[in-house]
């Protein structure tokens, strides 16, 4: 598990620090931290790592791509926006975790390059003096074009996890539909169409990806009298909590991340999703979530209060992270008081 997150010039966080529970839930206004939280952690275990998304169809993605296409604007995506105001030289990034009381990992600038460098001891890490600094790194990212240098290693050095986001959906199908044979004969599909006939009206007994129209393939749920739906047409909701159940499924993470769980979820699927990170914590899995809502925490903590941890996020004027602890009743105090939490200063500072 991991236990402990403490940030410095990563992304728009100076620097900051905050502690994790088998269930975090990050709540908070904008601009609060809780993506770069959530992002931090996707990139802690090893940037270069290969995760379950395809940015095209063509070629595999690693984590540093992933966080770069959800940054990118217009024709703008580059490796200096990780860096705080796009000027600092060195993230760090500093986790206290299970098997590991300290484990860092950072980015170090120079004119041209990025060199990722961890405080884990590698056999074929290589040794560069940067800014009169001795820098031990294990992987280098040109700065433009964004293109990779020589990468030493490429597997998770700590817990393992995946990022979860509506932004990562299409990324998501192409990587299933390059895996589909192994994920299928898991049975992972027919365990998900069951949870899913839970809470609708129609009974699905599998999931599907099949030709569509004019050489394209869509995921489906298949009914149980042959008919098939798109799980697109049965709203974005339930694509997303498919998608999302059958990566943890087919990748099983030691840590489940997921940016505004709240979005397109009901309550009826919020409440499984409630009973699902109750399982994954049986199995000594975690689960660090974002939010703006207020009644998704009171339904996911309502059910696993005693695992949850709450964590109001701000960022003061010096881009300083701001963390206070909230309590379920405080949550539901707020709620019945009408409070939007997008407005929150007066509750931290």
């Amino acid at each position: 598990m991991i236990k402990s997150l403490k940030l410095k010039d990563f992304r728009g966080i100076k620097k900051g620090k905050l502690n994790f529970a088998p269930i975090t839930i990050l709540l908070g206004p904008n601009n609060s931290g809780k993506t770069a939280i959530l992002e931090a952690l996707f990139l802690a275990p090893n940037p270069f790592r290969r995760v379950p998304y395809m940015l095209s169809k063509s070629y595999e993605t690693r984590a540093i791509d992933v966080v770069l296409s959800l940054h990118e604007t217009l024709d703008s995506k580059s490796l200096i926006t990780l860096f705080h105001n796009y000027v600092s030289d060195t993230i760090e990034l500093e986790l206290n975790c299970s098997y590991d009381e300290k484990y860092t990992l950072r980015f170090i600038t120079d004119n041209k390059h990025v060199f990722v460098s961890t405080s884990k001891e590698l056999k074929d890490a290589q040794t560069k003096i940067i800014k009169g600094m001795k820098v031990h790194w294990f992987g280098v990212i040109s700065k433009s074009p964004h293109q990779y240098g020589p990468i030493y290693f490429q597997d998770a050095l700590i817990e393992n996890t995946l990022l979860i986001s509506t932004n990562l959906m299409k990324s998501a199908f192409w990587y299933l539909k390059s895996n589909w044979a192994p994920i299928v004969n898991t049975g992972i599909c027919k365990k998900v169409a069951k949870e899913f006939s839970s809470f609708t009206y129609e009974k699905y007994t599998n999931i599907t990806i099949e030709p569509f129209i004019n050489d394209t393939y869509s995921i489906n749920a298949l009914l149980e009298d042959g008919r098939r739906i798109r799980l697109g047409d049965l709203g974005a909701g339930a694509q997303i909590y498919i998608i999302a159940r059958i990566l943890s499924e087919f990748e099983e993470p030691e840590v489940l991340l997921w940016d505004d769980i709240e979005s397109h979820f009901n309550p009826r699927i919020l409440l499984k999703i409630a009973d699902w990170f109750a399982d994954l914590i049986e199995k000594n899995k975690q689960v660090i979530i974002s939010t703006h809502s207020l009644e998704a925490i009171k339904i996911i903590a309502g059910l696993n209060e005693e695992v949850t941890s709450i964590l109001l996020t701000l960022l003061d004027d010096d881009n300083n992270l701001k963390v206070k602890e909230l309590k379920l009743k405080d949550v539901e105090d707020l709620l019945e008081s009408g409070i939007d939490v997008r407005v929150a200063e007066s509750l931290i500072l």
